[in-house]
C-alpha cells in the first residue's frame, strides 16, 4: 500500500532511511501535506543512532535522519514518535560484554543480552537524548530475548544460579526437565525485561505529556501470548502496565495475515482476547504490522484493531533488512 494511502487512513507509518528510499527532506516535501502523525527511527536495529548522539555510534550516511525529520515535523505541526530498538542491536551484539548466548554457547550477534544492566543504562542515555527533540511519544521495539534457551551468557548463568540456588554449571536439559526450575527461569527472564523497559520509561516520563508504547510480539507459530512470555521474556500484561500503552505486533514472525472472517482470522481474534483484560484496566492498546502491502492486509489489521478498541495502527513501510535472520532465530529455524 502506498504511503499516501496509509496516511489518509490515519495509520502511523514508521520511517527509516532505507524504507523511504529518499532523503528525509524530500519525503516530507512529497507527503507532508497528508501527515498528521509519523514515527521515525532514532536508534536503528543495527544499533546506530540516526541523530547526533554523544553516547551511541552514529550512522555514517544517515546520522542526521531523525533530527532532520524532528525539526521539519515540528515546524509543520506534525506529531512525531521516536522509535528506539532496544535489544535488537547488531552493533553491540558482537561486543563480548553484551553478547547473548544459547545453552550450547552459540551467540546470536543480531541481539544483545536483555539482562545486562549496563546496557539498560545505555538505553536510558539514548532515551534521554531522544526526548530532547520535539516529539509526541516514544515507541520501543525489539524488546525480546532470542528464544527460551537464551541467555546463557556467563553473567546470566551466575545471576540465575544464585537466584534459583542451584549450581552455576546448570544445563538446558536440567532446566527444561524440572518444571519448578523452568518456571523460575521464565519468570527471571521476564522480570529482567520488565525492569529494563521500566528503566527507560522512567527517563522518558520526566518529559511530561509523552506517549510511550511498549512493543510485544504476538505470533501464532510461537504460541501467541503464552509464547511471548515463554520464548521472548515478554510478560504482556505486566509490560502493559509500564506506561499504560501496549503496542501489539500482529503475526510478526508469521507474516501472512488471514482474511477477515476466515477461520484463521477468527482464531487470531480469539487468541487476542487477553487484550480485554488490559483495556479493562484503562490501559491503551495499539496494533502494528510490518508492512500493510495491500487493502486485504489493512482490513485484517483494522478489523483486529476495531475489535479491541485500539488507539493506533502502526506500520513499517517495508520489512527490515534483517527480518529473515530475526525470523529464523525466533522460530529456531537455524
Amino acid at each position: 500500500m502506498e504511503v499516501r494511502n496509509l496516511l489518509v487512513r490515519n495509520v502511523l507509518p514508521i520511517l527509516d532511511p532505507v524504507s523511504i528510499g529518499q532523503t528525509a527532506d524530500s519525503f516530507l516535501a512529497d507527503f507532508g501535506g497528508y501527515m498528521k502523525q509519523i514515527a521515525a527511527v532514532a536508534k536503528h536495529d543495527s544499533g546506530v543512532a540516526l541523530y547526533e548522539s554523544s553516547v551511541a555510534p552514529i550512522h555514517e550516511k544517515y546520522g542526521d535522519f531523525f533530527s532532520t525529520i524532528a525539526n521539519i515535523s515540528d515546524a509543520a505541526e506534525i506529531k512525531l514518535y521516536a522509535v528506539i530498538y532496544t535489544f535488537v542491536d547488531s552493533y553491540y551484539g558482537v561486543d563480548p560484554s553484551y553478547k547473548t548466548y544459547n545453552a550450547n554457547g552459540v551467540a546470536n550477534e543480531n541481539f544483545v543480552c536483555p539482562a545486562r544492566e549496563p546496557f539498560w543504562k545505555y538505553l536510558q542515555s539514548v532515551a534521554e537524548e531522544v526526548v530532547k527533540y520535539p516529539i509526541s511519544g516514544v515507541i520501543l521495539l525489539g524488546n525480546t530475548f532470542v528464544r527460551q534457551e537464551f541467555c546463557f551468557c556467563e553473567e546470566c548463568r551466575k545471576e540465575f544460579s544464585e537466584a534459583a540456588q542451584i549450581d552455576v554449571s546448570f544445563t538446558w536439559d536440567g532446566l527444561r526437565d524440572n518444571d519448578q526450575l523452568f518456571s523460575k527461569w521464565l519468570d527471571w527472564r521476564a522480570e529482567k525485561m520488565y525492569n529494563a523497559i521500566s528503566g527507560i520509561y522512567n527517563v522518558v516520563k520526566k518529559k511530561e505529556g509523552l506517549d510511550f508504547l511498549v512493543g510485544v510480539d504476538i505470533d501464532p507459530e510461537v504460541g501467541y501470548e503464552k509464547g511471548a512470555f515463554r520464548q521472548f521474556g515478554q510478560d504482556v500484561e505486566k509490560l502493559s502496565g509500564v506506561s499504560g500503552h501496549l503496542l501489539v505486533s500482529v503475526n510478526p514472525w508469521s507474516p501472512i495475515l488471514p482474511s477477515v472472517g476466515s477461520k484463521e482470522y477468527n482464531t487470531v481474534v480469539e487468541k487476542m482476547r487477553f487484550i480485554e483484560n488490559i483495556t479493562a484496566r484503562r490501559r491503551k492498546v495499539s496494533f502494528k504490522y510490518w508492512t500493510l502491502a495491500d487493502e486485504k492486509d489493512y482490513e485484517t489489521v483494522k478489523g483486529i484493531a476495531s475489535r479491541f478498541k485500539a488507539t493506533k495502527m502502526v506500520a513499517d513501510l517495508d520489512f527490515p533488512e534483517k527480518f529473515r535472520a530475526w525470523r529464523e532465530a525466533h522460530l529456531s529455524m537455524t
